[in-house]
């Protein structure tokens, strides 16, 4: 039964333990319920999160899941008790209960807390943000944001992460701001639960390392939430499907405020955890500075746009200055020389970035007039024209194919470790190393093995394994004409000899998160290692094309692109170090979310 059709454990009236009274469900999380009820000798209402082995085999079939769901929330309630701060929502009990219900007797798990009934943090929020209204956006961070930083520090000195910060995490006790739900938190005096059911956390406020080391994250990833949750407040909500892991910043900021709040938000959401504020007292204090930033008197606001105008002038004469003396030197180089290729503008009615409905991040690449070597479309060197179209930025993850597997299982079935369709294979299930077993199947469902392996790529697909994933999510492969050009355009310009930087042929070592994977210059990332990639067998998109393989891998050891040529394999076969990552034409697609 779907979570969404499962009515609440328990009928209102149950009384827990002869003290609680359940007089309303409230809500329905990943690995529990909870309820208001009524405390009788007290006579004050609290919440009552439970949890049950019953309620959770309804959902959970995998024995060692279920144990972890069940460890999570008493996990849950031993970091809670460790905290006593007026900005963290406060426990007041833990028990077990035994209760009667009309499906039998039914042994419960349950938390007390503290009832604040209504509003959370984005009540306090607008839509559309507070930007540029400068006093509103100081008299938020003042009255909600700081007591925010406040509880988020009593967190982290009692050595606890918490995870999973977002505004509807963060409850209202009239004004004051109560951070809540510890579901997700992690303390360093505690054993870290490993599991392989999902990649846990909200998509929008996770930290890079979260996605790709869930158990290893530390403060920084909270920082990069309460990051995020400034960003939202100023500049407005972020919509569902928006690029997640991403660090963001306010466009074009005005005043001397706004921009040092702009510098804020960029550090606080860095993609690399090394260059975020190492502390919520250090970001603290970034915010009271910015809050002592005043507007420019008018006066000194003409003084800095006659310095500005001044400035631009003199920077104009000088670009001109560099162009003339360019343009003398390489007026008899060739094109090919000075600019591989000639690349239109990106199309204005089409997003840079969309995300789709795999959760892919893709990249609008504008295409243009390109050079490709011989034994990529024949015998002799070419010029081709790529049109504008969209890649994914890092190759398909475990995580991603097995949910692909699990909503096609009725498709599917497996044989001594092949997962198969009809007659074709599309993945080798087993070990690729001795401590390396990315997907297995256990009682009718794909599952990653271990969470940490998540955003690993998925290897040992076969084509036509890749070619399902495309097609399921309304993508495609790439040509091997557009892998090409992703590859050189990314690489730089600083050779005109079309020679790649040697990390181009470094070898990939297998787990690697794709996160992990540097970027080019186009933001793709997994190029430049050395790993394959199902690509179309074709110049341009079109039906019934073949795939090969493109990557640098095993023989292609000499330095220059001419060695990125197509290598010819079954659509049966699968490889340890070969994934693939989609494409799709630069025009609306449905299934695709902007």
């Amino acid at each position: 039964m779907s979570e969404a059709k499962k009515s609440p454990l328990l009928p209102i009236g149950t009384v827990l333990n002869r003290k609680w009274v359940i007089l309303e469900f409230i809500a329905r999380g990943g690995m529990g319920e909870v309820y208001r009820a009524h405390q009788v000798n007290l006579k004050r209402d609290v919440a009552i999160k439970i949890v049950s082995r019953e309620w959770l085999e309804t959902f959970i079939d995998d024995p060692e899941e279920l144990e972890n769901a069940l460890r999570r929330f008493r996990q849950e309630v031993e970091t809670m008790v460790q905290i006593r701060h007026p900005n963290v929502i406060q426990i007041y009990d833990y028990d077990k209960a035994r209760v009667e219900l009309p499906q039998g007797p039914v042994e419960i798990e349950y938390l007390v807390l503290e009832y604040i009934p209504g509003r959370t943090l984005r009540s306090t929020m607008r839509e559309e943000g507070f930007y540029p209204l400068e006093e509103e956006t100081r008299a938020w961070i003042e009255k909600y944001f700081f007591p925010v930083l406040e509880g988020v520090k009593a967190i982290h000195r009692s050595g606890i992460f918490h995870r999973d910060l977002k505004p509807e995490n963060i409850l209202l006790d009239g004004d004051i701001p109560k951070i809540a739900d510890f579901g997700l938190a992690r303390s360093i005096r505690m054993e870290s639960i490993t599991t392989s059911m999902e990649i846990k956390g909200t998509p929008a406020y996770m930290a890079p390392e979260q996605f790709v080391d869930f158990k290893g994250t530390d403060q920084r990833a909270d920082i990069y939430a309460l990051g995020k949750i400034l960003y939202e407040a100023v500049a407005g909500r972020i919509p569902p499907g928006a690029t997640p892991f991403r660090q963001v910043g306010l466009t074009d900021p005005k005043t001397p405020f706004f921009k040092a709040l702009d510098r804020i938000i960029r550090r606080a959401t860095e993609e690399d955890p090394e260059k975020r504020f190492s502390s919520v007292e250090e970001m603290e204090e970034a915010l009271r500075n910015s809050l002592a930033t005043r507007p420019l008197p008018e006066a000194g606001k003409l003084r800095f746009r006659s310095r500005f105008w001044i400035a631009l002038g003199t920077l104009i004469l000088f670009l001109a200055l560099v162009g003339i003396i360019l343009y003398q030197r390489f007026s008899g180089a060739s094109h090919q020389e000075l600019r591989l290729t000639t690349a239109p503008p990106l199309p204005g009615n089409l997003p840079p970035l969309i995300t789709t409905a795999d959760g892919a991040v893709m990249k609008l690449l504008p295409g243009g007039r390109i050079k490709v070597p011989p034994g990529l479309l024949g015998d002799k060197a070419r010029m081709v024209r790529v049109k504008p179209f969209y890649l994914d930025t890092y190759p398909v993850t475990n995580h991603q194919y097995v949910n692909f597997l699990n909503r096609v299982l009725s498709r599917i079935r497996v044989e001594n470790g092949v997962v198969k369709e009809g007659k074709h294979i599309w993945l080798y299930l087993g070990k690729i190393s001795e401590n390396y077993e990315p997907i297995v199947y256990r009682g009718g469902k794909f599952l990653v093995r271990d969470s940490m392996h998540a955003s690993c790529p998925v290897v040992r697909v076969t084509a036509y394994g890749a070619q399902a994933y495309a097609a399921f999510y309304g993508k495609r492969l790439p040509t091997k004409v557009e892998w090409f050009y992703a590859v050189t355009e990314g690489r730089g310009l600083e050779d005109s000899r079309l020679r790649l930087p040697r990390t181009f042929y470094r070898h990939f070592e297998l787990p690697l998160s794709v996160m992990e994977m540097k970027p080019n210059l186009l933001g793709i990332r997994g190029l430049s290692s050395h790993f394959g990639e199902w690509v179309l067998d074709t110049l341009t998109p079109s039906p019934g094309a073949g795939v090969v393989l493109m990557s640098g891998v095993k023989s292609h050891e000499p330095s220059d692109v001419s060695s990125l040529t197509p290598v010819r394999r079954m659509p049966w076969e699968a490889f340890e170090e070969v994934g693939f990552r989609c494409a799709r034409d630069a025009e609306p697609t449905p299934g695709a979310r902007n």
